[in-house]
């Protein structure tokens, strides 16, 4: 099966980057996908409040870092469409490519309240990040809408600038016993649970919200709100793919979900980079039970005897994009690769092999050529002659 990448992840946040970081450093080629810039969500972040140590942006770049040291290309386009294949192949904001397997690590979408007013009201008062503009509301009142664990890491990112952080809960909170404990050490944040936003008060800029308890109506002034409810996971990307009620996909064979993106995944930092190594290896794993293996021989003595104590011969990933034949154009050298060829050929049952070669014997190869080869081609059989 030919394609322009082993492995195409879609997203790099700290999922997506932990993901092709691990398929990458097994010797497959990767792309990453983000449309703006690596570390999605990560970045927005000051404090991280479930890692050891650092910011945001400081993860953000050694995870970036790792994932290029170990062979990622980061491609900087929108990805709209994945269709399952093999190939599987990828629609995006520069073209068409193919991959052997996807991860799929966007992320979810934005939070949205769907009241009236709140789409002009953005910017002014309406936002969704605390990090952001947490700052501009220094010393004023900002209520949080939601239940989940990004809602308590906006509250505690929000209560370093805010004279009061109001957390409306709709339901029941949903995050961790160890967020709890956060947030109840925080003297500016007040917990509400059974509230829900009816209404956006406010002309040019938000004054205040209407809010509805089990206790009745009641007016909360507040000079910003920060919603995290309504975020919705990438459903509908993948064609074909089920997902939950909020977006969120379920994995199936070929393409691979982790992070904030997976239905049923945990919102912490610490579960979506446990999430991406995990998509990692079952990409590695998939590809690795796809191919076949190759015995070594020797072309006097027949197949070389095995190693005492030696193991399994490891399954090959090589693919017809991954071998190429390069020759000097002398006719007992290309004759010699050619039938080299031929044996791969027939051993991995490969529709083509790849084959470029010198113009000429007597002059020097082109270095574009050998470029080429090199980017594009993981295993060069060469060939010269007299």
């Amino acid at each position: 099966m030919s394609a322009d990448w082993d492995v195409a992840v879609v997203g790099a946040g700290a999922a997506g980057l932990t993901a092709a970081r691990v398929a990458a450093g097994a010797g497959l080629r990767v792309v990453a996908y983000e449309r703006l810039g690596p570390g999605g969500q990560l970045v927005n972040l000051t404090t991280l409040h479930d890692h050891p140590g650092g910011t945001g942006p400081e993860l953000t770049a050694a995870l970036t870092a790792a994932a290029e040291g170990a062979g990622v290309r980061l491609a900087y386009a929108e990805v709209t469409r994945v269709q399952p294949g093999p190939p599987t192949r990828l629609t995006t904001s520069e073209g068409e490519v193919t991959a052997r397997v996807v991860v799929v690590a966007a992320g979810l979408s934005p939070g949205r309240l769907g009241l009236p007013g709140e789409a002009e009201l953005a910017g002014r008062g309406v936002s969704t990040c605390a990090a952001c503009d947490g700052p501009l509301f220094r010393g004023r009142p900002v209520a949080v809408v939601g239940d989940d664990e990004w809602t308590a890491t906006e509250a505690l990112e929000l209560a370093g600038h805010a004279t009061a952080v109001t957390v409306l809960v709709p339901g029941e909170p949903r995050w961790s016993a160890a967020r709890d404990r956060l947030l109840a050490a925080q003297q500016r944040v007040e917990v509400l649970t059974g509230a829900a936003v009816t209404a956006l008060r406010g002309e040019g800029a938000l004054s205040g919200v209407a809010v509805r308890t089990a206790d009745g109506e009641r007016e909360l002034a507040v000079a910003g709100v920060f919603p995290f409810v309504g975020r919705r996971g990438p459903g509908g990307l993948v064609e074909g793919l089920a997902a939950d009620a909020d977006g969120r996909l379920v994995p199936s064979a070929g393409v691979l979900v982790a992070g904030d993106a997976r239905a049923g995944a945990d919102q912490t930092l610490a579960a979506a980079e446990a999430d991406g190594r995990a998509a990692g290896e079952a990409a590695v794993a998939a590809l690795a039970a796809g191919a076949g293996s190759l015995r070594v021989v020797d072309p006097t003595h027949g197949v070389r005897p095995e190693p005492a104590g030696a193991g399994a011969v490891a399954a090959s990933t090589a693919a017809w994009t991954d071998v190429a034949l390069f020759t000097n154009s002398k006719p007992n050298a290309t004759e010699l690769l050619r039938g080299l060829g031929g044996r791969l050929q027939a051993h991995w049952a490969l529709p083509e092999l790849g084959f470029a070669a010198k113009e000429s014997a007597s002059v020097a190869a082109d270095p574009d050529q050998i470029d080429w080869l090199a980017q594009r081609f993981k295993m060069v059989l060469v060939a010269v002659g007299d």
